[in-house]
């Protein structure tokens, strides 16, 4: 199975794929010293010259270099889109300016080693506003519509769910986030599980449903343990787990209710990127609606894909509605709203 999501490049294979990209320029720097005389000098400048002014057309076009193509990476702009010259001269200039120091571009390479929590970005990529995926551990964005259109298209599309736009929600804004409903839940885990969710409603307990392994290690699992059954929206996440949120629900690595705040389940959703905050969203049913959606102030953001291909990236704490059918990302990862 093909992970479905976006993966971020190590700062190994960052400075891999950079080694590659110096070799010619080495090897033209050696010729340089080794033949004698202005002539070699000049040639060995101005293929230099060219071999650079091509690699950053290159990269900027489509997020290919040579070392990015021997590694299986691509450098693409925060939409998961071909970076462009502006962003790709950015990046490289940096690199160029470190280089006063031998070790510098070497350091600005594996820089995203200090970008906690995801090191997703290094320095230069944070300038240029870029990211360095690896495409064969997850998804090529380049190939697949960006990052936000490429999953979501391919995302399962719930019967009755709208296929013409996005479904207007009402004029008014959900009731409060805070609802004196049942405790929340605890988080249990599952023997040998990377992953757990934990869906509670007000119900009897129910038969525990597990998904079955996939043969992709790279891929993070998300294990179910349903206690109970309800009416509210059923989510289905990107490696195939589903859960349904009957009411109030918080979502993230290990969510956690706000002081006073009183929620009817907690979502603890496990992922390897690191590219989900600890409490990532606040999600509210909204009965045959859909799911009201707040971003509580996460640090790789979050947005929903109507089900006409429109994105929308939520402001902070400012609940948005997502209709049947949409998706709906947080940091790298998704699920669709049934």
């Amino acid at each position: 199975m093909t992970n479905p999501n976006l993966v971020n490049a190590t700062a190994g294979q960052r400075l891999a794929a950079r080694a590659v990209d110096s070799v010619p320029l080495v090897v033209l720097a050696l010729v340089a010293v080794l033949v004698p005389g202005q002539p070699a000098l000049l040639v060995c400048a101005a293929g230099a010259a060219g071999y650079l002014a091509w690699i950053w057309w290159w990269e900027a076009a489509s997020g290919q270099t040579p070392g990015n193509r021997v590694l299986g990476l691509r450098t693409v702009n925060e939409d998961g889109l071909a970076p462009g010259f502006a962003a790709v001269l950015v990046r490289n200039l940096l690199l160029t300016v470190s280089a006063v120091t031998v070790v510098g571009p070497w350091i600005m390479t594996v820089s995203n080693l200090w970008d906690h929590p995801t090191r997703r970005q290094g320095w230069h990529d944070k300038a240029a506003r870029t990211l360095v995926v690896d495409i064969r551990a997850g998804r090529d964005p380049l190939l697949t519509g960006g990052r936000w259109a490429g999953a979501a298209a391919s995302a399962p599309v719930p019967a009755g769910a709208s296929a013409t736009g996005w479904v207007p929600g009402p004029s008014t804004t959900p009731g409060p986030l805070t609802t004196p409903a049942v405790p929340a839940a605890p988080i249990s885990s599952v023997p040998g599980a990377r992953s757990t969710i934990e869906t509670a409603a007000p119900a009897a307990q129910t038969a525990v449903s597990i998904p079955a392994a996939e043969d992709d290690e790279d891929v993070e699992l998300t294990r179910i343990v349903s206690r109970g059954q309800g009416t509210g929206c059923r989510l289905v996440f990107d490696d195939g787990a589903a859960v349904r949120v009957t009411g109030t629900a918080l979502l993230g690595r290990n969510p956690a209710a706000a002081i006073g705040e009183t929620v009817n389940q907690l979502i603890d959703f496990a992922d390897m990127g690191r590219s989900v905050s600890k409490t990532h969203l606040h999600l509210q049913s909204d009965g045959s609606t859909g799911l009201w959606i707040t971003d509580r102030g996460s640090t790789n953001g979050s947005s929903i894909v109507a089900p006409d291909g429109r994105h929308e990236a939520l402001a902070p704490h400012s609940p948005v509605l997502a209709p049947s059918g949409s998706t709906v990302y947080f940091g790298d990862r998704h699920f669709t709203v049934g």
